[in-house]
């Protein structure tokens, strides 16, 4: 039998959840048995678990507690190596999504045990009235003239392409046991 995979997510406004929920079912629908839960609510990893990692990157970077996760977990992610994913650029603009990679790779970087299967950048959602921000960024949401409140809401996630994704993982480890 396979075992279950965990689809681990940092989430702010709640979209990476959903990403992460959907891909944890896309797998379960493949065959590939999944859970998923925030990093600060994993306990530990199974040395047979195979991971996915999500999480946005704001102002460039993952947020901390996707490092801590990393940090925690670094004999289990180095020895199996996980997938991950980004929600990026709020719009369709290729360059953004090659900028949003770039960023993730530099951020990841400080880990040079960490060798993941993929890093997927993906879409992502913005919506000014669920916005939540980590300080210092925060204090601009406080401001007179609030930029936030100006920009329309949007939401490029490509849920077949997630799809895809998460079935081609599915399918990888199903040939593979």
């Amino acid at each position: 039998m396979q075992p279950e995979f965990l689809v681990a997510y940092v989430t702010r406004s709640g979209s990476t959840g959903e990403v992460a929920e959907f891909v944890a079912e896309t797998l379960s629908e493949a065959g590939a048995p999944a859970k998923a839960k925030q990093t600060v609510d994993v306990q530990s990893i199974l040395d047979d678990a195979p991971v996915i990692l999500g999480a946005a990157l704001y102002a460039g970077h993952f947020p901390k507690e996707f490092h801590k996760f990393i940090v925690r977990f670094q004999r289990k992610l180095s020895n199996a190596p996980p997938w991950i994913f980004v929600l990026g650029p709020t719009d369709k603009e290729p360059k953004h999504f090659a900028a949003a990679e770039e960023e993730a790779r530099k951020d990841l970087a400080r880990y040079p045990w960490l060798h993941p299967a993929d890093v997927r950048v993906l879409g992502g959602k913005f919506d000014p009235h669920n916005l939540k921000l980590a300080f210092p960024f925060s204090l601009v949401k406080m401001l007179p003239g609030n930029p936030f409140k100006k920009l329309p809401p949007s939401d490029v996630r490509d849920w077949d392409l997630i799809r895809n994704w998460a079935r081609t993982i599915a399918d990888h480890l199903n040939a593979a046991v």
